[in-house]
Parts: structure tokens; C-alpha cells; sequence
């Protein structure tokens, strides 16, 4: 459990019985709205509204004190508007269209509602490429991974309703969703099979199971391996596993890797989502060429050279094609958010499908082409400062775009952090330890600025530069522009760390994904040595004197700088080290142990002569495992990036 926020001394009395609306109905009639407005205004605004967690679903319920609280804090202008608009249509700055609110069979027996947006015709068809928006949503749980069935009756999707993720169905004639996989470790990705009569999902950790549609003994058909896709046919299989591309037949057996896609294509720190064409003769698959920036890429099934569909060198996500297999919809930032584009496989410019808060991910398109299946979710991301003395945490800042990988000044005065500014590239922030003055200091249009460390001046910043160029620079917080320190990319080498004197910078070099060594470079003649030790991260002690690092074993090592003398200061471990940092006095180093829960790490610190290490609880959660990072202050001050998700919903549009 997190230690309580600082100024806060206990838990807040629980609410009382009476206090509690039990129903949609309940809580639409003490506000005096329809319950359609009740949703706009959870998903949109906020409105506390409580799921419960079993297997009735459905089911909700909100505290009157919440509400009163809810409708207080809305500004002037989120107005309590009077019953007429429950016949207009509900602002939405979801899609990219304006919906007209029109009588429509539901196709989907539970509420749902249609919801406005801006305007944006298509300019080859004189068109809007969405009709309209509904929730399919409304029963408990949070929901990803929607697939339809090949007759397009029946819906397949992972939630939590029942704890962990797991694959349930749902007849989009009507009835209630039902599970039919259960287990501890979370299901991910469920697809059809061609026939309709399977589901094929991966396990996280588990490899890639197969299972009846309506639910039986599941059965696993690949040990290891992830983000299946059948083919067409019925035949094959296409996944992951380890950096590579494999296919192999639809029983787990044949396995070959997908000739053609060169190793060093294959996403670092993301996956590839492989996704065979709707005739089988083609997979699409993204593909990080620098972390998890990159983009689309279509080739042949049967092996064959990718050719490129997209040139954002963004982040991604898992793509679908149209039926007729002419269109790639796929999730990108390219934007600045994370939203919904479709690009013609025959190339050309992306068109935007949705647009607006949070982000769209997951899409599926119906097999007459008709219907947009998607999730969407929204996060919130908080610099949170910890202290390890009291426990006691505060929020210095919170926003609704990326905050990641903040570090002190060298005094403790000021934390530098990336994060993405109004134009959606992420750029270099300064912030003062107080949560005030946040400063973007890097600016260039298009920009992808990341990692910044200070330099023991306390004026100057080392970061890596994805974009327009890969390389590592430095720049000072006071203005100027940067300059180029060395021609690296953060993927081969990685981690940079520049030296107290500023004179040296030492990386680890990293090929196919794996580490080879350390290498030292000296920044004023720009000559570069192989060091006597392979080190994940680099963190020179205050004096200079030792680099603390992670080993390829998951130990903190230590290692002397004049003798080149390495001791382990903490054992083996698969989990690793992360995030690691020194202690203001030289004395100490503090890192973090990723925890099974995956996105949150276990606070640790262990003394420069090794023995046992002190925990302090978890801190988190983080987007991503590779953001798990946090640093120290000369008060021995912990402070990190956290990133908040509410719950992944469902979404269903009318396609054009």
C-alpha cells in the first residue's frame, strides 16, 4: 500500500451507508439528468461513479458526498445545463467529426449513447470517416483487445471484472458478457480463429493458448511466445518471441522465423504485433527502430523485404486491416496524442480517424468493413516526491500528457524531466523542487528530445535526441541551442553518463539488444576505450572516484575507477536493477526492483559495503517497464514520474 500523501495522517472516514446511490437510475435522479448524460459525464469529466468488481455485471453505485463534491469543484463554464440537452447532441472531443444524433437500432443489448465531435471532411471523398460513436463499456470491468468473429455476431475482449485479465465474449444481439478463461497470469490479444469456433490469446508469461469460443478446457499450443495472429485459412500462426517474427502451423508445430525482417528491425522496447492481411498474403507489423520510436511496415507472409507504410517514427501499437485489405488502421502519436489513423497499403498520407483525449488503441474492423471497434483510455501522469525518512509523499505537479524520467540538480533546487509540450513533441522540461516554474528548455518543431541528466555545473543538460537525428547532446537550461557531444543513439549506446569533471562520458554499448561492454569516451578529443567491465547504466559516485551499475546478471555492482576493480554489492536477480542513484553523502545507493505487479518498483537502498538492503514500499506505477526510473536529492528525497490509468473502454464507430 502506498504510504498515505503527505499532510495526510489517516485514511478519510468511510462514507456512510445512507450516503450511497445504488443505480444508474438512483444516481441520475439526485442529479437531475438522464443517465446518458450520467456516462458523457464519467467518461468526459470525471463524474465518481463506482463499478463493482464481481460477477453481476453492470452493476454501479456513487456516494452523495463524492457528487456534491464533483458538482462543486466544476468551473462556471462545465454548467449544470437545463434538461434540454438531453435532446441535442453531447459535445465530444473524441472523434474528429461532427455526429448528427439519429434514431439507430442498438446493436448491442446494454445502453450506450452517440457522441459529437469536431468536423473534419475527407478531402478525396467530400465525407467524414466516422458516422457515429457508442460505449459498449457499460458493464464492470476494464476492457481491451476487441475482436469479432468471422459472422461479425459475436465479440471476444479481455477484462478485469473478475481480478485478472481474462477473455471473456459477448453476443452483440444482447445477453451479458461471460468469461471463459480464468487463471492468475493475465490473458492478452484474443482473436478468432477462421472457422469462429476458437479463440486464440497469449498469456503474459505463459505462451499462446486456444480455446473454445463458448468457454471449456483451454489448451496452449506455443511455450513461449505472444501477440498471435491466425491466418485466414486457418492454417498458421504468426507471433513474437524474443526480438524475433515466427510463424508456425495453427497446431504450435513448424515453427520458422519470418525470413526478410532484418533483426535490427525488431522492436526494442515495444513489440512488432504481427497481423496477417485479410487474404493471408501480407503481415503488417510495427516496427521500433529506435526504442519504441518507429513506424508501420507491410511484407510478404511468406518472407520477403518490408516495405515502408508510415514515416511518423512514433510509438505504435497493434494494427487491423480493412476487409478488402486496401487500408492499415493502426494506433500512433504521430499527433501528439495517441490516436486512430488509417493509410492506403498502396502508400500515401494517413488520414486521422479519431482525435481528442486520451488514448485510442486496440482497433478492430468489422468484416463487412461497416464498424470500428477500439479501446480508449486515459492517463494521468503526477511528479510525486517521496520522503524515505517520514514516508510522506506530495504531488509537484500533474497533467494529463507525459512526465518521465525526472532527475535532481546537482544543489536539489530544480528536476529536469521530458515530456511533451502543446505541439505534441517531447521536449526537455526544468521544474523547481517545489512543483513551481515548469520550463520547457529544448524547443525545436519536431523534436525528440529524452533522458536528461544534469552536469555538475547545475546549468548544463545531457540528453539523447531521437529525432530529427540520433544523437547524444548537451544544452543549457539558461537558453541557447544544443550541441552534439557524440554521434549515439540511446539503442546501441545506451545510458549515457558524463563524469562530475565533465571530461568523460562513459555508455553501455549494446548490439541486437544485448550488452557487450562499457566504453568510456574522452569528450574533448572524442577518443573512445573498451572498459574491463559490461555494465547496465553508469552512476559516478559524488567524488568520481567508483560507477555503480547493473551487471548482465541483474547484480548492483560496483566497480573502482583507478583499479578497474568490480564487487557485487547485491546478488543475482532476473528482475534486475533499475533506477538507480546515489545517496548525497556517497555512502549509500538507491534503485528499484521491479515488482510482479510490473509497473511499480520496490524502493531499495543498500550501503557502498554491500549486506542487506532496505526496502521502503513500492512506488509507481509507471506507463511502461523502461520509464521505471526516480532519482535522489541532496535530502535524500525520492522523486518520480508515476502515470495513472483509468479503465480501458470499449468503443464502437460507424466506419467510412
Amino acid at each position: 500500500m502506498d504510504p498515505p500523501l503527505s499532510g495526510s495522517t489517516s485514511a478519510p472516514d468511510p462514507p456512510r451507508r445512507e450516503d450511497r446511490l445504488d443505480s444508474w437510475k438512483e444516481i441520475a435522479g439526485y442529479l437531475n439528468r438522464s443517465v446518458r448524460t450520467l456516462y458523457r459525464w464519467e467518461k468526459d469529466e470525471g463524474l465518481p461513479v463506482h463499478r463493482h468488481q464481481h460477477k453481476e455485471l453492470g452493476s454501479v453505485f456513487a456516494y452523495k458526498s463524492e457528487l456534491d463534491a464533483w458538482v462543486s469543484a466544476r468551473s462556471p463554464q462545465q454548467d449544470f445545463q437545463p434538461p434540454s440537452d438531453e435532446t441535442s447532441p453531447a459535445p465530444h472531443a473524441f472523434l474528429t467529426v461532427v455526429l448528427a444524433l439519429a434514431a439507430a437500432a442498438i446493436v448491442i443489448g446494454v445502453s450506450a449513447y452517440l457522441v459529437a465531435s469536431r468536423p473534419q471532411p475527407d478531402s478525396a471523398q467530400g465525407k467524414t470517416p466516422i458516422a457515429g460513436l457508442e460505449l459498449i463499456s457499460t458493464f464492470a470491468g476494464s476492457h481491451r483487445w476487441p475482436s469479432l468473429s468471422p459472422d461479425g455476431r459475436m465479440l471476444t475482449f479481455i477484462s478485469d471484472a473478475s481480478g485478472t485479465p481474462q477473455v471473456w465474449v459477448k453476443n452483440l444481439g444482447g445477453g451479458e458478457p461471460i468469461q471463459i478463461t480464468f487463471g492468475d497470469l493475465p490473458a492478452l490479444r484474443p482473436r478468432w480463429s477462421a472457422h469462429g469456433d476458437r479463440i486464440i490469446y497469449s498469456m503474459r508469461g505463459g505462451g499462446i493458448w486456444s480455446v473454445a469460443a463458448l468457454g471449456g478446457n483451454p489448451r496452449r499450443i506455443v511455450e513461449n511466445g505472444w501477440n498471435a495472429d491466425p491466418s485466414p485459412d486457418g492454417q498458421r500462426l504468426i507471433f513474437e518471441r524474443a526480438g524475433q517474427v515466427l510463424t508456425a502451423s495453427v497446431d504450435g508445430s513448424e515453427v520458422e522465423r519470418l525470413s526478410g525482417l532484418q533483426q535490427t528491425f525488431i522492436p526494442y522496447y515495444g513489440d512488432a504485433w504481427p497481423t496477417y492481411s485479410p487474404d493471408g498474403k501480407w503481415i503488417a507489423v510495427f516496427l521500433g527502430e529506435e526504442g519504441r520510436y518507429g513506424d508501420y511496415w507491410v511484407m510478404p507472409s511468406a518472407g520477403g523485404t518490408p516495405r515502408r507504410l508510415t514515416t511518423d517514427f512514433e510509438e505504435g501499437g497493434a494494427p487491423t486491416w480493412t476487409p478488402d485489405g486496401k487500408f492499415l488502421v493502426f494506433p500512433s502519436a504521430r499527433a501528439g496524442s495517441g490516436n486512430l489513423w488509417r493509410v492506403s497499403v498502396a502508400g500515401g498520407v494517413p488520414e486521422a480517424l479519431t482525435t481528442g483525449p486520451g488514448d485510442d488503441l486496440d482497433p478492430a474492423v468489422s468484416p463487412d468493413g461497416r464498424t470500428l471497434l477500439f479501446a480508449n483510455v486515459k492517463r494521468t501522469w503526477s511528479l510525486v516526491v517521496h520522503d524515505v525518512k517520514s514516508g510522506l509523499r506530495r504531488t509537484l505537479v500533474e497533467k494529463r500528457t507525459p512526465l518521465v524520467l525526472p532527475t535532481y540538480s546537482p544543489d536539489g533546487r530544480r528536476i529536469a524531466l521530458a515530456g511533451k509540450n502543446a505541439r505534441g513533441d517531447t521536449h526537455l522540461f526544468v521544474i523547481n523542487a517545489d512543483g513551481s516554474n515548469l520550463t520547457q528548455v529544448t524547443d525545436g518543431a519536431g523534436e525528440l528530445n529524452i533522458m536528461p541528466r544534469w552536469g555538475t555545473d547545475g546549468e548544463t543538460l545531457y540528453f539523447y535526441q531521437v529525432r530529427p537525428g540520433q544523437t547524444f547532446r548537451s544544452i543549457s537550461v539558461s537558453g541557447n541551442a544544443s550541441r552534439e557531444i557524440a554521434p549515439w543513439s540511446f539503442r546501441r549506446q545506451r545510458g549515457a553518463e558524463v563524469d562530475p569533471r565533465g571530461r568523460t562520458a562513459i555508455y553501455s554499448a549494446i548490439d541486437q539488444g544485448y550488452l557487450q561492454h562499457s566504453r568510456a569516451r574522452d569528450l574533448q578529443t572524442g577518443q573512445e576505450t573498451t572498459l574491463p567491465f559490461a555494465l547496465y547504466e553508469h552512476r559516478f559516485s559524488p567524488d568520481g572516484q567508483s560507477i555503480a551499475g547493473e551487471s548482465r546478471d541483474g547484480e548492483l555492482v560496483l566497480c573502482k575507477i583507478s583499479t578497474a576493480v568490480c564487487r557485487p554489492l547485491t546478488p543475482k536477480d532476473d528482475n534486475g536493477v533499475t533506477g538507480l542513484a546515489w545517496s548525497a553523502d556517497g555512502r549509500q545507493l538507491f534503485f528499484l526492483r521491479p515488482t510482479t505487479a510490473r509497473v511499480f518498483g520496490e524502493l531499495t537502498s543498500v550501503t557502498i559495503e554491500g549486506g542487506e538492503t532496505k526496502t521502503y514500499g513500492p512506488i509507481g506505477p509507471f506507463q511502461h517497464r523502461f520509464q521505471m526510473s526516480m532519482d535522489v536529492s541532496p535530502r535524500d528525497e525520492i522523486v518520480f514520474a508515476s502515470c495513472r490509468e483509468g479503465s480501458h473502454e470499449l468503443w464502437m464507430a460507424k466506419l467510412r
